[in-house]
C-alpha cells in the first residue's frame, strides 16, 4: 500500500486513486467456493483418477476466510478519520513452496503509530513456527488528541493534544485549532514552535454544557507547510440518576394510542429525550429489541445470547419475507457470526454450557443454549460436533425418574425449582428436533406436574411440551388451565416462579409468551392469543421485554403468530401529537413497509410539567407502538423492591496525572434469610479515569467476582449468587489519565431478572490535575 507519509505530504499535488472495491466476507468466501468447483470439476471430467488422487485433489482447494482492510474511497490527504485497529486477518494463506515466502496487501489506517503483524506457520513434515514484524505509520507532521471514551454534561477538562515534527528541520509558528461545536466551550491555542524531531504537550480547556449526543472532535493544525486534520468523537451523557418512562400499545385504523407523561423540575436541563416507533412488522420488534440489548451487559452465555437470538430470528425472517434491506441483512449476518464464536467459547471443558464456561456444564442453560443453536443452524453454518455432544451431554444428565440432574457448584435459580427445571428441559428439548420416542418418561413426568401445579409457568410449558409431543388432548386441557388464568387485560396470572427466577414484568411477559405459543395451534382459543398479543404489545418498551430471557420468549410468540395469522397491512399515515398540536409532518407507510417507524423526536417539547403523547393512524391495519422517554434526575430514585444496595466512592476526590487511585465498591445483599441470583452492579467512572484490566482479572481469579466486563466508563461486575446478608466489597484500580473535573454514571446493582428493581449509588467525582 501506498504510505501513509505520501499521502500527508503537502508536496503531493493529487489525492491517491481510490481504492478498488472488495467483496465482502461471504461474496469472497463464494468466488472461492465456485472457482475450486469449477477447476475441481474440471480436472475430474476425465474420469481418469482413482478415489485417493481425488481425495488428495479435493483437499488441495479450500475456503479461506480473509478480512482486509480498505482504505475510504473519499480519504483526502492530511484528513485522518480512519481509526480501525485490525488491519489483516485470514484463516490460511499458502506459501510459496520454493521460498516459503507469501505476500498479503491491505491498507493502512490513519494512525499515526506502530503495528505489529503476527504470523503462525506449519511446514509439510509438521515443524510449527511463529514470527512477528513491526510496520511504523510516519508523518512528517501531526497532532494527536487525547479523548475520553464519554464525558458527562457539566465536566471540566483539559485535553491533552500532542504535536509531532518527525522532520530534521525546525517548525515554526505550528497552529492548532478546533471546529466549534455548539454546547462545547473550547480555548484557543497560541503558536508554538517545534524543534527537529520534538514532541510537545499542549492542554486544550473544554467544559461541557448542556447537550447530549455523539459530537465531532476535529483538530486542524499547521506547520512549516504541511498540514493535519484529525477527526474523534466525543460522546456525551447526562449527569444525575437516569429515569426512563416507557409505555406500549396497539395502534387501529381511525383511532390512536394515547400516553400521559410527567417531566420533574427537577430533571437535569439538556436530558429529556423521547422515541416514538410503530412496528408494522416482527421484523421492525426484532431490530429494535436487538438495538435495546445490543447496550445491555452481555458478559455471560445467557446475555450474549439475549442478542444473538434475536439475530438468528431475524435471519429465519429474511428467509420467509421480501422486500427487507439488503444492507440490514448483511449487518445481522455479520453480527451473528460474531455472536456464534462468542458462545461458543462458554462451552465447559467436561462439555455442556455455564454462564462463564467454568465446569460443570448447567442442565436448563445447556438446554436454552442446544434451541438456540438448532434455530440458528437453519441460517447459519453451527459446527455439527458441537450439536451432537451438546445433545448427548444434555441427555445423559437424565435422573432416569423423569426428570434432570442439577449438579452445581453454586446455587443458582435456574436450578431452584425442580418442576421448572424439568419442563424447560424437556420443553427445548423437543422444540431442539428430539423425538418424543425417546423422551417419554421425561414427557409423562412434566405433564403430571403441570397438571398438579399452582404455577401457570409450568403449566405452560406443559401445555407445549404435550404439544410438541402430539398430544393433542393433554395440550387442549392444559391449555383451557392457562386461559382460566388469563386476565382481562391478557396477560397470564399465577406464575410464582420460572426457569431463571424472574419476577414482576419479567415473570409475566415469559408466561404469557409461553401461553400464546402453546393456544396458537388451537382454533378454540384464538380470542385468547389475540388478547395475549394485545397485552405484550403494550408491555414492549421501547423495543425491550423485560430480561432478555422474557424478550427471547417474546420475540418467539410475535414470530410464531406472524406465521399463523399474519395479513397484508394496508397503507396508511401516522400523525405524532403532543399536547394537542401536530409534531412533525404526517408520516406515510404503505404494504412493503418492514422496518420500525420512528416518528418525530419530541424532546424539546417536553419542558417540566404533564404532557400528553398521541400517536394517530389514518388508514392502515392494527399495529403495535411504544413510547419511551428518558431523562436524568439529581436525586435518586432507587426501588425499595431491589433486593441488592450498592455503595461507591473514590478513594481520593483529587489525584496528579499519571497516578494511581481506586473506586471501593460495597455490594450487600439485603435480604437476610434468602440466598438471591445473579445480582450485577455497574460501577459508572468518571471520564477522566481509566479502568486496570489487569487488577480486574486477578479479582476474577480470586473469587471476589464471578466475571468482569467493561462498557465504555461503566464497569459491569457479576455474581452468581449472594448469601442471606452476604457483604462483598470490590475495589477497582484507576489510572489518572486526563486532566481536569469529571463524573461518572450514577452506579446501580440489581438482579438481572427483575432488572426493573435498581438501588443507585451517587455518581463519582474526580478533580486530576495535570502534570508539567
Amino acid at each position: 500500500p501506498k504510505p501513509v507519509a505520501a499521502r500527508a505530504d503537502p508536496a503531493a499535488a493529487r489525492e491517491p486513486p481510490p481504492a478498488a472495491p472488495q467483496p465482502s466476507v461471504a461474496a469472497a468466501d463464494a468466488l472461492r467456493e465456485a472457482d475450486a468447483k469449477v477447476q475441481a470439476e474440471m480436472l475430474f471430467a476425465d474420469g481418469d483418477m482413482d478415489d485417493r488422487a481425488a481425495s488428495r485433489l479435493r483437499q488441495a482447494y479450500v475456503v479461506v476466510r480473509e478480512y482486509r482492510h480498505a482504505a475510504r474511497p473519499d480519504r483526502k490527504p492530511g484528513d485522518r478519520r480512519d481509526f480501525a485497529e485490525t488491519l489483516y486477518w485470514s484463516a490460511g494463506v499458502r506459501t510459496d513452496p520454493k521460498t516459503g515466502k507469501a505476500e498479503v496487501a491491505f491498507d493502512l489506517n490513519d494512525a499515526v503509530t506502530s503495528f505489529r503483524a503476527f504470523a503462525d506457520a506449519f511446514a509439510a513434515n509438521g515443524a510449527l513456527g511463529s514470527g512477528e514484524a513491526v510496520v511504523e505509520s510516519v508523518q512528517p507532521f501531526y497532532v494527536e488528541p487525547k479523548l475520553p471514551f464519554e464525558v458527562t454534561m457539566g465536566d471540566r477538562l483539559l485535553v491533552p493534544v500532542a504535536a509531532v515534527n518527525g522532520t530534521d528541520g525546525a517548525l515554526a509558528g505550528a497552529r492548532v485549532s478546533i471546529d466549534p461545536v455548539k454546547g462545547l466551550d473550547l480555548a484557543a491555542l497560541e503558536p508554538f514552535d517545534l524543534a527537529a524531531g520534538a514532541r510537545v504537550r499542549r492542554l486544550v480547556a473544554l467544559g461541557v454544557g448542556d447537550i447530549l449526543g455523539e459530537l465531532p472532535f476535529v483538530l486542524h493544525a499547521s506547520a512549516g507547510g504541511y498540514a493535519d486534520t484529525v477527526t474523534r468523537t466525543l460522546r456525551v451523557v447526562p449527569r444525575g440518576f437516569p429515569v426512563e418512562l416507557g409505555e406500549g400499545g396497539v395502534l387501529e385504523p381511525g383511532a390512536a394510542v394515547r400516553v400521559s407523561v410527567r417531566i420533574p423540575a427537577t430533571r437535569v436541563p439538556g436530558s429529556v429525550t423521547a422515541a416514538v416507533t410503530v412496528y408494522p412488522t416482527p421484523l421492525a420488534n426484532l431490530t429494535e429489541a436487538l438495538e435495546r440489548l445490543i447496550r445491555e451487559p452481555s458478559g455471560c452465555f445467557e446475555q450474549t445470547s439475549s442478542t444473538t437470538y434475536p439475530l438468528v430470528m431475524a435471519q429465519q425472517y429474511f428467509t420467509s419475507h421480501q422486500g427487507v434491506d439488503p444492507k440490514l441483512v448483511e449487518r445481522s449476518r455479520a453480527l451473528l457470526a460474531k455472536g456464534y464464536d462468542r458462545l461458543t467459547g462458554f462451552e465447559c471443558k467436561d462439555r455442556g454450557y455455564e454462564w462463564f464456561g467454568q465446569n460443570p456444564g448447567h442442565e436448563a442453560l445447556t438446554a436454552y443454549g442446544l434451541l438456540e443453536f438448532v434455530d440458528m443452524a437453519k441460517v447459519h453454518s453451527v459446527d455439527p460436533a458441537m450439536l451432537d455432544r451438546t445433545r448427548a451431554w444434555l441427555l445423559a444428565a437424565r435422573d432416569g425418574q423423569g426428570g434432570f440432574k442439577r449438579e452445581r457448584r453454586a446455587l443458582h435459580t435456574w436450578i431452584e425449582d425442580k418442576d421448572c427445571s424439568n419442563a424447560y428441559i424437556t420443553w427445548a428439548l423437543l422444540a431442539a428436533g428430539e423425538k418424543a420416542e425417546g423422551l417419554t418418561r421425561e414427557i409423562a413426568a412434566v405433564q403430571a406436574a403441570a397438571a398438579a401445579s399452582r404455577n401457570s409457568y409450568v403449566i405452560a410449558l406443559g401445555a407445549n411440551v404435550a404439544r410438541l409431543a402430539g398430544d393433542a388432548k393433554a395440550a387442549d386441557a392444559l391449555g383451557a388451565t392457562l386461559a382460566a388464568t388469563q386476565a382481562r387485560d391478557g396477560h397470564v396470572e399465577g406464575a410464582t416462579a420460572s426457569i431463571v427466577g424472574s419476577g414482576g414484568e419479567a415473570l409475566q411477559i415469559e408466561t404469557t409468551a409461553l401461553a400464546i405459543l402453546a393456544w396458537l395451534p388451537s382454533p378454540a382459543r384464538a380470542g385468547n392469543v389475540e388478547q395475549g398479543m394485545q397485552w405484550l404489545a403494550e408491555a414492549c418498551k421501547a423495543g425491550r421485554y423485560g430480561s432478555t430471557q422474557s424478550t427471547v420468549l417474546a420475540l418467539r410468540a410475535i414470530l410464531a403468530y406472524d406465521a399463523a395469522r399474519s395479513t397484508p397491512k394496508a397503507p396508511g399515515s401516522l400523525q405524532l401529537v403532543v399536547d394537542g398540536r401536530n409534531a412533525g409532518s404526517a408520516v406515510p407507510f404503505g404494504p412493503d413497509t418492514q422496518g420500525a417507524i420512528k416518528l418525530t423526536d419530541i424532546a424539546e417539547l417536553l419542558d417540566p410539567g404533564e404532557h400528553a403523547i398521541e400517536v394517530r393512524m389514518t388508514g392502515g391495519s392494527a399495529m403495535p407502538c411504544s413510547v419511551a422517554v428518558t431523562y436524568a434526575n439529581e436525586q435518586p430514585d432507587s426501588s425499595d423492591a431491589c433486593k441488592v444496595s450498592i455503595a461507591a466512592e473514590l478513594a481520593d476526590r483529587e489525584v496528579a496525572e499519571g497516578s494511581v487511585t481506586e473506586a471501593r465498591v460495597t455490594v450487600t445483599n439485603r435480604q437476610e434469610d434468602e440466598v438471591i441470583p445473579t445480582p450485577i452492579a455497574i460501577v459508572g467512572i468518571p471520564g477522566g479515569l481509566e479502568v486496570r484490566h489487569d487488577q480486574l482479572k486477578e479479582l476474577v481469579k480470586a473469587g471476589r467476582i464471578a466475571a468482569y466486563e467493561v462498557l465504555g466508563r461503566e464497569v459491569v461486575l457479576y455474581w452468581r449468587s449472594l448469601k442471606a446478608g452476604e457483604t462483598v466489597e470490590v475495589p477497582i484500580s484507576l489510572t489518572a489519565a486526563i486532566p481536569g473535573t469529571t463524573t461518572g454514571p450514577a452506579s446501580r446493582a440489581y438482579l438481572y431478572y427483575t432488572d426493573e428493581h435498581k438501588q443507585w449509588a451517587k455518581p463519582m467525582t474526580v478533580t486530576i490535575r495535570p502534570t508539567a
